[in-house]
């Protein structure tokens, strides 16, 4: 199938070229010496070629979705620039956003030399679209992935209002890096004031000749998600079976000597839960109706140490902890919370959540200096649990799976100097034999009601 291209643009040095836009209309601006020829096979692969004259930087952008909110666009490129004068140095594929003469381009582009660049262009009257200069140009230095003779990988993704967006670039379509993240298509306040949308081409003005490009691998899917972005940033985040930030995505979530000795933050902070002994640690195993990734505790003595302190993830006057977690059978039920069975605690028994076999309960605690402050919630054994526990405003509550938080009257938690937070054993040297797949923390900014709840119902929707 040969597309019929429309030129937009004025008569002069400027190059602008926009194929199969509803709103072209139709008019060269001279400044190709051959109109671009689209061609797309029935295999839905496509080659655009042309001929640029010398003297004039031109942009193209050839529409290959409707651009949305929330969606992650992907394609690999081919370009076949060798006829150019400097044979592509400075020529540039990516991403184009179009609405009469305001437009956006980022992508990769040749430095000059042998190596390329992330780079972003962008332009609005006086210096729109028909001009060929005067546009707000961003050299984002060496991109993590791509060659100028290609084929490159490249990847749009919006966020979910449309805002933002963030580019990527891939070796093998399989690991993406981030080049570009939570950048605003200037000068489009949202994606939605886009009306066409597609590969983009920016030629420098040395850069005359014949030339074509291939695209295929097109695709045009909803974003993924994760649940704690757009949520006050947690101190840590750890979970063996998904990735929980789009910052983390594609990250190593844990690593294995005999057992499981490091399950990793995936905040950046650092606040990874680690085990060097390899018969202390826990094993990777499954759970849920999903079969979910979880690491296994035997409840003798497997456990896993937070990396830092327990101040680096929670505060003494504040402090938030959501755990994902099942558990075969509760052993222990004892008055002092440190003896029980623990979701989660420490080595110096200030917090955590322990299990008691009366109920069953969960059994939220923390140590104001001279006696343990308690509060419990139904908790059930065989079945994948969301436990939280808060102590903000002088008051410790405790939920499982969103349920109506329990709380009682708490002041400060003792000092955390010297104390590291554990999974699998507390102060009081009980154990658990819990399965567990996440956990996320907070202190100081928290999530707010209607945030925690959400994260909550997420996790309770993919673990049970």
């Amino acid at each position: 199938m040969i597309a019929a291209p429309y030129l937009l643009g004025r008569a002069g040095p400027g190059r602008a070229v926009i194929v199969n836009d509803p709103g072209g209309s139709g008019a060269t601006d001279g400044g190709f010496v051959e109109q671009p020829v689209v061609t797309t096979t029935a295999a839905g692969n496509t080659t655009v070629k042309g001929k640029t004259k010398p003297g004039s930087f031109g942009k193209f952008v050839l529409p290959l979705a409707t651009i949305a909110a929330g969606r992650q666009y992907t394609f690999r490129y081919t370009p076949h620039f060798a006829q150019l004068a400097q044979q592509g140095k400075l020529a540039m594929v990516g991403f184009g956003l179009k609405a009469d003469n305001d437009f956006h381009i980022v992508g990769l582009r040749g430095d000059g030399s042998t190596g390329i660049h992330k780079y972003k262009v962008n332009g609005t009257p006086p210096n729109g679209w028909n001009k060929d200069t005067g546009h707000t140009i961003s050299d984002g230095g060496a991109a993590a992935n791509g060659t100028q003779a290609g084929p490159n990988y490249i990847r749009l993704v919006t966020s979910a209002d449309g805002a933002t967006y963030k580019f990527q670039t891939s070796p093998d379509n399989v690991t993406y890096t981030d080049e570009y993240t939570g950048q605003t298509p200037t000068p489009f306040s949202n994606v939605s004031g886009v009306t066409t949308f597609g590969l983009a081409l920016w030629f420098n003005n040395a850069d005359a000749g014949p030339f074509s490009i291939d695209i295929d691998q097109f695709a045009d899917a909803a974003a993924p998600t994760y649940p704690l972005d757009g949520l006050p940033a947690p101190t840590s985040a750890m979970s063996v079976d998904r990735d929980l930030l789009s910052t983390f995505a594609g990250g190593t979530k844990y690593t294995t000597a005999t057992g499981v000795n490091s399950a990793k933050d995936q905040t950046g902070n650092g606040n990874h839960w680690n085990q060097n002994t390899t018969t202390l640690q826990p094993t990777i195993s499954s759970f849920g109706s999903h079969s979910r990734a979880c690491l296994s505790f035997d409840g003798t003595d497997d456990m896993l140490q937070n990396a830092n302190g327990l101040g680096s993830l929670l505060a003494t006057t504040d402090g938030l902890v959501v755990a994902v977690v099942q558990v075969g059978s509760i052993t222990t039920d004892s008055n002092t919370p440190i003896s029980n069975n623990p979701v989660f605690g420490d080595n110096g028994g200030y917090v955590g959540v322990g299990l008691r076999s009366t109920g069953p309960n969960a059994e939220a605690f923390n140590f104001n200096g001279s006696s343990y402050n308690k509060q419990t919630a139904g908790f059930s054994t065989g079945s994948v649990h969301v436990v939280m526990w808060r102590h903000t405003g002088g008051t410790l509550y405790i939920s499982v799976d969103g349920g109506a938080e329990a709380s009682v009257a708490s002041g400060n938690t003792s000092n955390y100097t010297g104390v590291s937070m554990t999974l699998g054993k507390n102060a009081g040297s009980s154990y658990a034999a819990i399965k567990l797949a996440e956990i996320a923390t907070w202190n100081g900014t928290m999530p707010n009601p209607t945030q925690l709840a959400a994260y909550i119902a997420d996790c309770v929707a993919r673990y049970s």
